[in-house]
């Protein structure tokens, strides 16, 4: 008598296509796949019941997407979601993770899981499939959405021993995780012959079974842009056949998920527990260039996230509160199409730059529609709070606060005054007079709702500087403005010498050789030399991953001396001016190898600010490239030692050794010193620091230098193919080989960013870079008011190692939701101070579902855990 073997390994096949929206073909171009898959998926689910599941892939867009052309099929689409055998979500697009913020992690879960309820109970598994490594926030707004579990593949490394692990984030949020050792397409095909089928099942077992704990073996069968099996169900019961020990079930992740949670059971306690992020090449290609390919997109992703959550929202918000919630009916959704706009925008091969050039030209009309939505509705509601600031018919200039406060900076604003006005004059409302600098004089027009429509001769419109102070958190302040017959006679509170510019806190000059820029603390005494140094080298990688031609040749002086001069020196911005040409190499010689001896001029300008009370110095540098096949940077010698540094990250701050890991030979991809940030990226030495904030440019590195560690801020990456199997840097391909003349990124560009020396840690600059990051807007006002104070705050946390993330209209209700971060690894007891009227506050998780209600004396006395991230919702 004969017995079957037991059974030693369980595997659940889940059918899928991963499905880029856009990648190497346009958009379009993959629709018309998506719409032959999805056809032939919905067929082989009607008409053969012995097809257990199919997964769309973790996202909701791609749904969109089919029934805009199939509008017909959105009952068959219900009918098989509702009956589990379609999964959908939980979010709207696979997003890149590094890039996108926070907010808009948050907002893309938020999207997904409403699109998908639509049509039944969403795919409750955070399925991570191929975003180039893995943020530590991730199991924080995952567990905030009430999704237990993940599942991904790239950025782990040696750290992990087995498939199955708990991964936590630094505020302790956890979630059970299964790893991917080998991807998401490992049963991709499923042969169909024994014999083919029992080769490829042994090649999969001898690669995975090693990393197994559990007995639970996950198989994807799918991968890019592949249409489903229709007899994958025959396969799969001849795989079960044909391998002892071996049971196969065609299956979903969630059961999947269930069955390594039950086979852990009472070990839970026990179990592998990895804290953090995951950026490891040493399994699979992690593809850090992505981080600053077309630097373009990186820019203009992140000031369409200030634009909508720093203002659109929580001013439309407030706006809303004041007037009733009709505005708010007209606000609200146009945000919401506003953030879907940019979310498409941030699929992992879009925000990162590595597609065929007419992706990212479709990109441009992406972003143009949510910015011209979220400017409107935010200029809207700056022009509803001010008319109701004040009584009198006084004019009245009111700057408004998106950051933390009470804040002291530059703004400019634009006064139209009757023509030939030579100036105006500003009071605060102590009745002192602030400074004004008008920078520039231009025609007056009659508007129509913002609309120029014709000249107004009578009028003109001033565009003047001036420093606010004392503007308070997300807030406004407000100035009665007034016509003058000649400038204010105060003159500036700064100085400016013969290529020196100065202000109570720095003096900056710069250094007539090469152009650097020196600045001496005024606090300390302590001189900074050599900064904001172009650095430039060749780089004959492609769209994700940088690599050095084997004989590289730096630039990192001008082609000779620059022109320096004080550009501006009012009372409100003193400005030094440096110019330069720099001769770059054209591009690479034909073989690759080495940078090419003809050579391009490209001119590059930098402008460096200073202002009364500011404790910054800020840059603006316009370069025009028109050099190929190189890497530009700005280099910041700190003249600190330290082995970390500290950047910013979502929801928190992460420290990152400077020096790379040992014993990474046979990596698919060997470690790099360049790294993601936010906002900044700070050094200390334990009493000093020094810290650059950025407006949009994510990738950094702290290079060991011999007189310390020099801070290098990516300017540009300028490479011409999407991918290419010749590098050192990175074995194989990473996508198909294809000409992308437009990541060259010829033409001008603009970067701006900021020096910040410091005390202590980066603590003491994590506003001040929020800061730079959102500057100030003002907004002229006349008529009556009504009555609203001269300063006033819409929201205000205490103390200051909280963060306001977000102030919105709530997501299904009149409510206003605030949500707010501990950004620091200690446990903190904050207040809550908002400037709108509420009937009742709810603490609520990261869908804006109610977990309880707060009596009002809660406010003022908050807790909040390490990194502890916290959404409140105040109903009207």
């Amino acid at each position: 008598m004969t017995t079957e073997p037991a059974v030693r390994l369980k595997a659940t096949v889940v059918s899928h296509a991963h499905w880029d929206r856009e990648w190497y073909l346009p958009f379009q171009e993959f629709r018309m796949r998506l719409v032959r898959m999805m056809d032939q998926l919905l067929e082989i689910l009607d008409t053969n019941p012995d097809y257990r599941s199919f997964m769309l892939d973790g996202h909701t867009l791609l749904v969109d997407d089919y029934l805009e052309v199939r509008p017909e099929r959105r009952d068959d689409i219900l009918r098989h979601v509702r009956t589990g055998r379609l999964l959908m979500g939980p979010w709207y697009v696979l997003a890149d993770e590094f890039l996108p913020s926070g907010e808009a992690h948050i907002r893309n879960l938020l999207t997904g899981l409403r699109a998908a309820r639509r049509f039944g109970e969403p795919m409750m598994v955070g399925y991570l499939p191929d975003a180039f490594g893995q943020i530590a926030a991730m199991p924080q707004i995952l567990r905030g959405f009430g999704i237990d579990a993940a599942v991904m593949w790239r950025g782990v490394g040696r750290e992990a021993v087995q498939c199955e692990f708990f991964w936590r984030s630094p505020d302790g949020s956890e979630v059970l995780t299964v790893h991917l050792p080998y991807g998401y397409g490992v049963m991709a095909g499923c042969p169909s012959t024994p014999e083919r089928l029992r080769e490829r099942i042994r090649d999969v077992l001898a690669r995975l079974e090693p990393y197994v704990a559990t007995g639970h073996l996950l198989l994807m069968n799918g991968a890019d842009h592949l249409m489903p099996l229709a007899d994958l169900p025959r396969r799969l019961a001849m795989a079960g056949r044909l391998v002892p020990g071996l049971e196969v079930e065609h299956g979903t992740l969630p059961e999947f998920v269930r069955r390594v949670r039950e086979a852990i059971g009472e070990r839970a306690d026990q179990w592998p527990r990895l804290e953090g992020e995951f950026r490891s090449g040493e399994r699979a290609h992690l593809l850090p260039g992505v981080l600053s390919a077309r630097m373009w997109i990186k820019q203009r992703n992140r000031a369409t996230e200030i634009r909508l959550s720093r203002w659109a929202e929580p001013f439309t918000a407030w706006a809303s509160a004041a007037t009733g919630a009709g505005a708010r009916l007209a606000w609200a959704p146009l945000l919401r199409q506003s953030w879907r706009y940019l979310l498409q925008n941030q699929p992992h091969d879009s925000i990162c730059g590595c597609s065929v050039d007419q992706v990212h030209e479709e990109m441009k009309t992406r972003y143009d529609w949510a910015d011209q939505i979220a400017e409107r509705a935010a200029r809207e509601a700056l022009e509803v709070l001010a008319s109701r600031v004040g009584a009198g018919p006084a004019g009245r200039l009111v700057v408004f606060n998106p950051a933390r406060g009470p804040r002291t900076d530059y703004v400019e604003a634009a006064v139209r005054v009757p023509a030939g006005t030579p100036a105006v004059r500003l009071l605060d409302p102590e009745g002192g007079e602030v400074p004004v600098q008008v920078l520039r004089r231009r025609d007056a027009f009659l508007l129509n709702e913002g609309v120029p429509v014709a000249p107004d001769p009578e009028h003109e419109v001033l565009e003047i500087g001036l420093v606010a102070r004392d503007v308070p958190s997300l807030g406004y302040r407000a100035l009665t403005v007034e016509p003058a017959s000649r400038p204010a006679a105060e003159g500036p509170r700064g100085a400016a010498g013969p290529g020196t510019i100065e202000n109570e806190h720095f003096a900056v000059q710069a250094d007539p050789t090469d152009g650097t820029v020196v600045v001496r603390d005024k606090a300390t005494g302590r001189v900074y030399r050599g900064l904001n140094r172009l650095v430039d080298g060749g780089d004959r990688g492609d769209e994700y991953t940088y690599c050095a031609p084997e004989e590289d040749r730096l630039v990192a002086a001008p082609a000779g001396p620059p022109s320096v001069r004080v550009a501006e020196a009012g009372p409100a911005r003193l400005t030094l001016e440096i110019g330069a040409v720099y001769r770059l190499p054209r591009g690479l010689e034909p073989d690759r190898r080495r940078r090419s001896a003809a050579t391009v001029d490209c001119p590059v300008t930098t402008r460096v600010s200073l202002y009364p009370g500011v404790r910054r110095v800020d840059f603006q540098t316009t370069v025009e490239n028109w050099a190929e096949d190189h890497r530009l940077r700005v280099h910041f010698p700190t003249g600190l030692f330290a082995e970390e540094s500290h950047a910013e990250a979502h929801f928190g701050v992460l420290r990152r050794a400077v020096s790379l890991p040992d014993g990474c030979d046979g990596w698919p991809e060997p470690p790099v010193g360049t790294q993601p940030q936010k906002a900044f990226v700070d050094v200390c030495d334990g009493e000093r620091g020094v810290a650059v904030a950025n407006r949009g440019l994510p990738e950094y590195e702290a290079l060991a230098e011999g007189d310390g560690i020099t801070l290098a801020l990516t300017l540009l990456r300028c490479v011409g193919w999407l991918s290419r199997d010749d590098l050192a840097s990175r074995k194989g391909h990473a996508g198909p080989m294809i000409e992308t003349p437009g990541a060259q990124c010829l033409g001008r560009h603009t970067f701006e960013y900021a020096f910040i020396p410091h005390a202590g840690d980066w603590r003491a600059v994590l506003h001040e870079a929020h800061r730079f990051e959102a500057p100030m807007r003002a907004v002229v006002a006349a008529g009556e008011g009504d009555g609203w104070p001269a300063a006033r705050s819409l929201v205000h946390a205490e103390p200051e190692a909280l963060v306001v993330s977000a102030v919105k209209p709530a997501e299904d209700d009149d409510g206003v939701v605030v949500r707010l971060y501990n950004a620091t690894l200690e446990p903190v007891r904050g207040r809550l101070e908002v400037g709108f009227p509420y009937a009742r506050a709810l603490r609520t998780n990261l869908d804006e579902g109610e977990e309880r209600g707060l009596a009002p004396e809660e406010l003022s006395d908050l807790a909040f855990g390490p990194n502890e991230l916290v959404t409140l919702k105040f109903l009207p």
